[in-house]
């Protein structure tokens, strides 16, 4: 009896969640903080896979350095994966969000300050895991946000942001490295930006939940 009170409770919050339309999803500035946040990775890891051979030649790594940490960088987001769907069914995806990004952090962190050839695998085995996380929440966050009523539009410009976030990654590194940044200051302006995104992100926090009918 109880179990069956709980699932018509369910059942009853769900569909008293408010449905947004992609215009009032536009006009909404928590739209913005989240989509600086779920950009992240693909503008950041976009330009780290394009330009890894420059990353080679600045840190002085053998040539299969990278291309054998990618190990690591697969076997920690498929692991992710499996962990984070565990997670935003537990705690929703709008608690987990706040930590998304945070191992990317720590990546741009570990390539600034190391430079042993080994150190590779845990600067992609970091990224796997925020790129696991990303997998997940890029969906579900905006649907419980947001509601499920018209996703398939939100869904179509966070998609649409996306691609173009990792054309603005490849020219942005390309710049930057044109006009002698090396790979150490290019991460510098990366963890410049997902901690500026973070930042934002805690201050509205406990504004994430959706609005009822």
């Amino acid at each position: 009896m109880n179990l069956e009170r709980k699932l018509a409770n369910l059942k009853k919050n769900n569909l008293n969640i408010k449905s947004w339309k992609r215009t009032e999803v536009l006009k909404d500035y928590r739209f913005y903080i989240l989509g600086a946040n779920m950009l992240a990775m693909p503008w950041i890891t976009t330009g780290i896979f394009v330009y890894q051979s420059f990353i080679l030649s600045s840190k002085d790594w053998g040539p299969f350095v990278i291309a054998k940490s990618f190990m690591a960088y697969s076997t920690l987001s498929v692991i992710t994966l499996f962990i984070s769907g565990f997670l935003i069914d537990k705690f929703t995806s709008r608690k987990i969000l706040i930590y998304m990004n945070i191992p990317l952090l720590l990546s741009t962190i570990v390539i600034i300050l190391f430079d042993n050839p080994n150190i590779s695998f845990l600067f992609l085995g970091l990224i796997g895991i925020s790129n696991g996380l990303a997998n997940v929440l890029g969906s579900s966050t905006w649907a419980e946000i947001y509601g499920v009523r018209y996703i398939g539009s939100i869904k179509a410009l966070t998609t649409a942001l996306m691609v173009f976030s990792t054309a603005f990654g490849t020219a942005l590194f390309g710049f930057l490295i044109d006009i002698g940044f090396s790979i150490e200051q290019i991460a510098m302006v990366s963890a410049t930006y997902i901690s500026s995104a973070l930042v934002f992100l805690f201050f509205i926090r406990n504004k994430l939940n959706p609005i009822k009918n």
